[in-house]
């Protein structure tokens, strides 16, 4: 349409310029042949204008339908399942005091991980392990003429993240409190429940509670409970930062237990060092008489402060980590409450994936028997238990990308606040199972190295 309104006003213009024009016919019509050409010449490039208007929407379009095309494969492949994990091969040596021979051992610890991208907002994790249903270790202990090794479920959680400030995690989930390099906690437990938690600019903030045993009463049975055994907790803290290279966090949480007292949530019936008793008055009647129940509440309360730096170009850390417990009973045997843990420790360096990078780290920390759940507490420092204190010297260095040399050594004792009784093998004799007991043992030597080759991939 375009193209022929321009030729009738051409047309026109050369009808008119032939009526007014004084110049012979002849010439006049060699003018007119020269418009001519230079009216089908403008129609050409009308032509080849409008046919490259066309190719470039086409370009356009095939472009768009390329740009969504790959939008939706990256969207594809970033929600289908990546894979990560890690190998440890470890040996261990102790030296414990009064114990008749040093021990040592070789252990693995085997970990996948499979992470998935459900969109933006939802992701998860499914991991297994070695190590069996221990809570608190993956390792598996060389043994047994070559035995095939147990692995479980370590992992299984869904992560809803509506915005950059929120997120809620649902199932068996790593840690969702921020934690220092203490060992208050254990790395390998994995809580199961609910989380949410809540980060804007430097201020964090958290809420959680954990399953730790389920009971149900029994139909038609006149005894029983249905008390469950369960940890709620919270936490408030900010990240202070002090300079380009300083920062410093400051943190709260507390975390309340509720059916505990009284009960026996112990993996492997051990209290991992709180103390327990089999008075009827407390433990409940669910428990077979004489079976020990933890004699205190638990409702603890801890701060820490924890900053890092750049020193020399390598980073800097040190905290402080205090811990009471409010729902402790005073113990029978030291007549006082033993409510109280802290640690501090610092860290040089970082071990990270690149060849030659390294790491020094000095940690001191002390426990008091019921100042932190067991349960939950390291299972390497003080042979896992609570009631005790020393120190923790450990280094790591990067042989080549991804592998990782650890060393650490545990210089503890245990037993600070309530004794122990030790058997040990009377020397006296030569009979293979003639033993004695040393009572009233106070602040035992105990020595612990682990020597680590770690992969990652």
């Amino acid at each position: 349409m375009k193209r022929n309104l321009i030729s009738l006003a051409v047309t026109a213009a050369l009808a008119g310029a032939a009526a007014f024009a004084p110049a012979p016919v002849f010439a006049q019509g060699a003018d007119i042949q020269a418009l001519k050409d230079q009216l089908a010449a403008l129609q050409a490039k009308i032509e080849q204008l409008e046919k490259n208007q066309a190719q470039t929407k086409k370009t356009v379009e095939e472009t768009s339908a390329t740009a969504e095309k790959t939008a939706d494969t990256v969207a594809q492949r970033q929600a289908a399942l990546n894979f990560t994990g890690d190998l440890r091969y470890r040996n261990e040596s102790f030296d414990v005091q009064y114990v008749d021979h040093d021990r040592n051992r070789d252990r693995i610890r085997a970990r996948l991980n499979a992470n998935f991208r459900v969109n933006d907002t939802i992701t998860g994790q499914f991991a297994i392990t070695t190590g069996g249903d221990d809570p608190r270790s993956g390792n598996q202990t060389l043994d047994g003429q070559n035995a095939r090794k147990a692995f479980g479920l370590d992992l299984a959680y869904v992560t809803w993240a509506p915005n950059a400030d929120w997120k809620f995690t649902a199932g068996k989930q790593k840690y969702s409190w921020q934690r220092t390099a203490s060992y208050f906690f254990d790395n390998d437990v994995n809580p199961e429940g609910l989380s949410a938690n809540y980060v804007h600019g430097n201020f964090f903030a958290g809420a959680f509670y954990d399953w730790l045993a389920e009971r149900a009463l029994a139909f038609g049975s006149p005894t029983g409970t249905n008390t469950d055994s369960i940890m709620f907790g919270a936490q408030v803290g900010y990240k202070v930062p002090i300079s380009d290279t300083v920062k410093l966090t400051l943190a709260a949480s507390y975390f309340d237990f509720d059916g505990v007292q009284g009960y026996n949530p112990l993996f492997g019936g051990s209290s991992f060092g709180n103390t327990t008793t089999t008075s009827a008055a407390i433990c409940s009647r669910t428990l077979a008489a004489g079976t020990a129940c933890l004699l205190s509440d638990y409702n603890v309360m801890e701060v820490f402060g924890d900053m890092t730096a750049s020193v020399g170009g390598k980073p800097l850390r040190f905290f402080i980590d205090y811990a009471k417990n409010d729902g402790a009973e005073v113990n029978p045997v030291a007549g006082e409450k033993l409510d109280t843990a802290y640690s501090a420790g610092l860290t040089y360096g970082a071990a990270g994936a690149a060849r030659g990078t390294w790491e020094l780290g000095l940690i001191y920390q002390k426990t008091e028997k019921d100042a932190l759940f067991g349960q939950l507490l390291d299972s390497d420092f003080g042979d896992g238990n609570t009631d005790t204190k020393g120190f923790v010297l450990r280094g790591g260095y990067t042989v080549a990308r991804n592998w990782t040399l650890n060393a650490t050594l545990f210089m503890n004792e245990l037993s600070n606040d309530v004794p122990q009784t030790v058997t040990v093998f009377n020397e006296a004799t030569p009979a293979p199972y003639d033993t004695r007991n040393i009572t009233n043992v106070f602040d035992r030597d105990y020595k612990r190295l682990q020597l680590d080759l770690n992969f990652r991939f």
